[in-house]
């Protein structure tokens, strides 16, 4: 499988982590900016298919964020 990479953030609202659900399954929402619209396509190619997270904290000087 293709790596697919971007930037983003757990934006700022109290819902951004959700621990719940019959099974106790996890959801996360991420704030990814327009500059990484291409990643997000392909992403979403990935729905209902299984795939693996890797995080990494990123150097922010200089950025948008």
């Amino acid at each position: 499988m293709e790596k697919i990479q971007f930037i983003a953030s757990l934006p700022d609202i109290l819902s951004a982590i959700n621990i719940a659900g019959q099974d106790g399954n996890s959801r996360i929402k991420l704030d990814i900016p327009a500059s990484d619209i291409g990643a997000v396509v392909k992403l979403i190619e990935l729905k209902g298919k299984a795939f693996k997270v890797t995080i990494e904290e990123v150097d922010q000087s200089g950025s948008d964020w």
